[in-house]
């Protein structure tokens, strides 16, 4: 995921998808924050509170003029210190607790799902994914000219200047298939959080250091459900503070039936 647009994406049908992907990858502002009109698919976990570690998810439909949801509701999990304002399509947040980059908080706000990635294919999708290898990093390191995108270990398109990265292949399966979630990304705040995804959890119930996790059948239920074209966004925001987000009211009024 990188927001320079600098890495080769590695996909089958990499002809026909490069238009849709090259779009989402150009520095496009999101510090003013806005709802993105073309959006017809939203994620939405919601917490009991901004310290809670574990929260409900549900997706939801633009059919026609009305918001639906569609599927079960699925248990997540968060940060281990629960959620904290993130940099998304939300606009700027002055107040407390804010997401900064080791804070072990998940993101609060809206925010793009921007495409998927995985240590194993994935086919069954109308959404960009990319199988990861060994060499992948994704680097957190705030100080780097890479920070907060998608690298690749000796290649000379991205000259080492970090001293940390996620490695994007990991042996324990919780990578196996990712969604990632576009926070901090365009424009990038140093220090503000990075290698934000959604992903399977290492154990039922187990709070992450920043991501929103779930069983691998929630994350590959997404990712069948998930399409480019309709420019889907993740709504992650305690209960209490829904209503202060900028998004359309019937979807307000559908999120309040489907997760009370």
């Amino acid at each position: 995921m990188s927001g320079s647009g600098r890495f080769r994406l590695l996909l089958p049908e990499a002809a026909k998808c490069l238009c849709a992907v090259c779009a989402l990858l150009l520095p496009v502002s999101e510090a003013g924050g806005s709802w993105p009109e073309s959006c017809r698919q939203a994620v939405v976990v919601l917490t009991a509170d901004w310290t809670a570690r574990e929260g409900s998810l549900a997706a939801f439909d633009l059919q026609g003029a009305e918001w639906r949801a569609t599927g079960e509701t699925i248990p997540v999990t968060v940060g281990h210190k629960g959620l904290g304002w993130g940099v998304g399509l939300h606009g700027e947040r002055k107040s407390n607790p804010m997401k900064t980059e080791g804070d072990r908080r998940a993101p609060a706000g809206i925010f793009l799902l921007e495409f998927g990635f995985g240590a194993l294919p994935f086919k069954e999708r109308k959404f960009p994914f990319r199988q990861v290898s060994e060499r992948d990093r994704w680097v957190d390191d705030p100080t780097s000219r890479f920070y907060n995108q998608w690298t690749v270990l000796n290649d000379p398109r991205f000259p080492r200047d970090w001293s940390s990265a996620e490695v994007m292949k990991r042996p324990d399966g919780i990578y196996d298939y990712v969604i990632v979630v576009g926070h901090n990304r365009r424009p990038t705040v140093p220090g503000r959080g990075s290698a934000i995804f959604m992903h399977s959890w290492s154990s039922p119930g187990k709070s992450t250091i920043g991501c929103t996790a779930m069983e691998k059948a929630g994350i590959k239920r997404l990712l069948r459900w998930l399409h480019l074209e309709a420019a889907p966004v993740l709504i992650q925001i305690p209960v209490g503070e829904l209503g202060t987000l900028e998004i359309p009211s019937n979807l307000k009024t559908s999120i309040a039936v489907s997760l009370p």
